[in-house]
């Protein structure tokens, strides 16, 4: 049922008290008609930056999940006007955990009033405003949910799955599918009220969140109309001053930290990737070279892929070989691929390792040429009795470790997607093999300090000899997409951490007992550095994506959240970054000029990238002039752009940090980058 053009027209006119100030008038005229969900992308945006995310005309489609929901928002014309309109209806099973969410307006405004002329299309479920809005999990909403008007709190995880909500106010409403429903929201100093016409009013007070954006939330069907949002004159002036002086102490420590300067510039036509690049000394001369690995997919999606093609070049973008057919439709990547630098031999010279043809090749550095290989393992027999695919096993990423203590690591770790894990000595033999949920990537450490490693993957420690030595699968549902093990505090014991994908950030101890769960979310990409030289030891940062994308949690040494905050709507690998030579990393959110730029350990924007038209689509970081701090490399498939410090070189005692080691990289790999000093 459409509302009536008479009542359409009335809705932009606002009753507003002489002292009242307009935050907000929306009627989505200056929107294009059509789809304004990015539509469906997939895990590529865990790690990838793509303008798609970005917000339009003011406003940002907050999360999503299945395709429905990646697909969920649009633009359209109805009865000579413009509306927002969802079109997803929801899971059961996803309803709990999270709403459909656009979002605009400013952190900083409080005590305003929303006005919000709607039409739920289903009963089905939730619809509504969201206000004082935090983050996608930390905020306040008013709507209706089936044949009643609700009024809650969002505040974080309750549990697996499931959204903390506290309903503080409800009554039944009579409506009907179609109807126009007109919904006024006013916070006003921790007193809440929602005022749904049809003589129904709900009230509370609760002080969670005093400040912040507003937004649109539906489980199903239904169109917006318009957005009005007032305030009082003096609020209007409040947030304006906070945001004012918000925006002086940004620019202060941006002022204050070296500038990045352009470095170097590559040209990658044909052979480019997306972030599927090593970095190593190739041809033995001392100099950092690069690896570009494109894939080739098998599908369904991200299943069964291998490298397609090899390009090695030195950092002025000479071609010193190239293994295979390039393909420059080939930039696109959602997931590892079998493909490292290493000297696996110890001889002081790389090798390239990688997986082609169901064969895992050992390949000189130098040149690609292969030195051996090796048939790839047999497929597994499926426990479900399904017929393999193929008779051997792609593989789906690679680690090394030193399983036979041999005082280097040149064992390999060889994985497929999620279930089995294969070892193997330098010389491709066959260790052992093992069956888990393997989660994305491994993290070798030498837990017992007997010369050997053990390995930490997906929720359980493996032996040296692939014995498991504890799990704590029976305990965590969802996949593990990042781990680490690091103390935490100087002389202290190490401890595991975990982001576990929906099952938020766990920590363990080295037996396996849990110390720390906190359900922030899908935690998708996590890092350890000392962001905050202030505080004692190191902190953490983990950045979530599905259902919760872009929210930023800062942990302190001891696991205590130190902030929850949402910067952007989009993944990121959140690299650790060396840039001023001293005490105290940054994190690196992406390198787009506008959503991006290094933060600190309190989540503050201190460096800013130009916008120089700079390639955005992937990142890495690492000390490529020598001068101790850190250089970031960002591309995209057709260019390499690096920048450095336009401050250096630095004289005396430079911070530089114990990284992970390169001949582990990966797109799931938690970074831990721990403290240290050279002069």
């Amino acid at each position: 049922m459409r509302p009536p053009l008479a009542a359409l027209l009335l809705l932009p006119l606002l009753s507003l008290r002489a002292n009242d100030a307009v935050l907000m008038h929306e009627d989505f005229s200056g929107l294009a008609p059509g789809m304004f969900s990015a539509g469906v992308i997939g895990a590529m945006v865990e790690y990838h930056y793509l303008p798609v995310v970005a917000p339009k005309g003011g406003w940002a489609v907050s999360n999503f999940r299945s395709e429905g929901s990646q697909r969920a928002w649009r633009v359209i014309e109805d009865n000579g006007r413009r509306a927002m309109q969802h079109t997803d209806t929801a899971r059961d099973s996803d309803r709990a955990y999270m709403h459909n969410l656009i979002v605009a307006g400013g952190e900083f405004w409080r005590d305003y009033t929303v006005e919000v002329p709607f039409t739920p299309d289903s009963e089905g479920g939730q619809s509504g405003v969201v206000f004082l809005y935090q983050t996608d999990r930390h905020h306040y909403f008013a709507g209706v949910d089936r044949g009643r008007a609700v009024l809650k709190v969002v505040n974080g995880g309750k549990a697996f799955r499931v959204l903390n909500e506290t309903v503080l106010a409800e009554a039944p409403l009579a409506w009907q599918p179609g109807d126009l429903l007109k919904l006024r929201v006013t916070a006003d100093g921790g007193l809440l009220r929602a005022d749904f016409g049809r003589g129904v009013v709900l009230e509370a007070r609760d002080t969670t969140f005093t400040q912040g954006k507003i937004g649109l939330s539906a489980d199903v069907p239904a169109r917006f109309w318009g957005v009005n949002v007032t305030c009082r004159s003096e609020a209007e002036r409040a947030a304006t001053r906070a945001r004012a002086g918000a925006a002086v102490l940004e620019a202060r420590l941006q002022a204050a930290n070296p500038q990045p300067r352009l470095w170097k510039k590559i040209a990658t036509p044909a052979f480019g990737t997306g972030r599927n690049v090593r970095f190593a000394d190739l041809n033995g001369d001392g100099r950092t070279d690069i690896l570009i690995g494109q894939m080739r997919h098998h599908g369904p999606t991200d299943a069964y892929s291998e490298i397609r093609c090899l390009t090695a070049l030195d950092l002025d973008g000479n071609i010193l070989w190239q293994n295979g057919l390039p393909d420059r439709w080939q930039t696109v990547l959602t997931n590892d691929v079998v493909f490292q630098v290493h000297d696996l031999d110890g001889d002081g010279r790389n090798e390239v390792i990688y997986g082609r043809d169901f064969e895992l090749v050992v390949a000189d550095g130098a040149t690609g040429a292969t030195k051996y290989k090796a048939p790839m393992p047999a497929t597994p027999r499926d426990p479900r009795g399904l017929p393999a695919r193929y008779p051997r096993i792609l593989g789906d990423s690679l680690a090394f470790a030193d399983l036979r203590g041999t005082g280097a690591r040149r064992d390999l770790i060889l994985k497929d997607r999620y279930r089995h894990v294969w070892a193997f000595t330098d010389k491709l033999e066959l260790l052992w093999q093992t069956e888990l949920n393997t989660g994305h990537y491994p993290f070798p450490f030498d837990v017992d300090g007997d010369g050997r490693d053990e390995i930490s993957l997906g929720y359980r420690l493996l032996a040296p000899d692939g014995r498991t030595l504890w799990s704590n699968e029976d305990k965590l549902k969802d996949h593990a997409d990042a781990v680490a093990i690091v103390p935490l505090q100087e002389g202290a014991e190490p401890t595991l951490l975990i982001a576990g994908s929906d099952e938020g950030l766990i920590a363990t101890d080295l037996r396996g007992q849990i110390l720390k769960h906190h359900q922030v979310g899908h935690a998708q990409n996590l890092t350890v550095a000392d962001f905050r030289p202030d505080l004692p030891g190191l902190e953490s940062v983990v950045i979530n994506f599905w259902s919760n994308q872009g929210i930023v949690t800062l942990l302190d040494a001891d696991l205590n959240i130190l902030r929850t905050f949402e910067p952007v709507q989009h993944g990121s690998m959140v690299l650790p970054v060396n840039w001023t030579g001293r005490a105290g990393e940054f994190w690196c959110l992406s390198t787009n000029s506008e959503h991006g730029g290094l933060y600190d350990g309190e989540g503050r924007r201190v460096v800013k990238f130009p916008a120089d038209g700079h390639p955005d689509y992937a990142c890495a970081v690492l000390n490529l002039t020598g001068d101790g701090r850190d250089e970031i490399v960002t591309w995209d498939g057709y260019e390499m752009w690096i920048y450095t410090q336009n401050d250096g070189p630095l004289p005396g005692e430079i911070y530089q940090p114990v990284r992970n080691p390169g001949h582990n990289e990966s797109n799931y790999r938690a970074n831990v980058s721990r403290p240290g000093w050279s002069k």
